[in-house]
């Protein structure tokens, strides 16, 4: 089953949380490596004590770790998800993909075509001055 079929009935706010954690997994594991050090990033990025909502947390990292889809099938599902109206959503999940490439001090060509790519997936969603600034900056193609 797909990953955000199980939040299909959630808030747009849920499923961007569940996307972006499912796509940073996604770009931690690029280098075929996805370390603790990693996985403690995420969760970093969506501190909570609740002892339920952080098992929660480590289920969906675990799934997308596993998960043989690719990232831009689930950019894709993510666009679907989240309302038009709250494309700001979008902006945040590029803006954490990008600290997650960064996070090894090293943004690797294969991060940043795969950010591109959700970037593409997601610009076609709206017309954002966001994105265009984002492929100017780093460079994207």
């Amino acid at each position: 089953m797909d990953i955000l079929e199980e939040y299909r009935g959630e808030s747009d706010r849920t499923i961007c949380i569940v996307g972006t954690i499912i796509l940073s997994t996604k770009i931690c594991m690029i280098d075929g490596n996805f370390s603790l050090y990693e996985r403690d990033e995420i969760l970093k990025t969506f501190p909570t004590n609740d002892p339920k909502k952080k098992e929660a947390l480590l289920d969906i990292i675990d799934k997308a770790s596993k998960d043989k889809n690719d990232i831009k099938y689930h950019a894709e599902r993510i666009k679907k998800f989240i309302d038009p109206k709250h494309v700001n959503f979008l902006d945040f999940i590029i803006a954490t993909l990008i600290k997650f490439a960064k996070a090894d001090h090293h943004f690797d060509v294969k991060e940043q075509k795969l950010i591109n790519q959700v970037v593409d997936i997601f610009d076609d969603h709206k017309h954002l001055n966001f994105f265009q600034t984002i492929k100017k900056k780093l460079s994207f193609k």
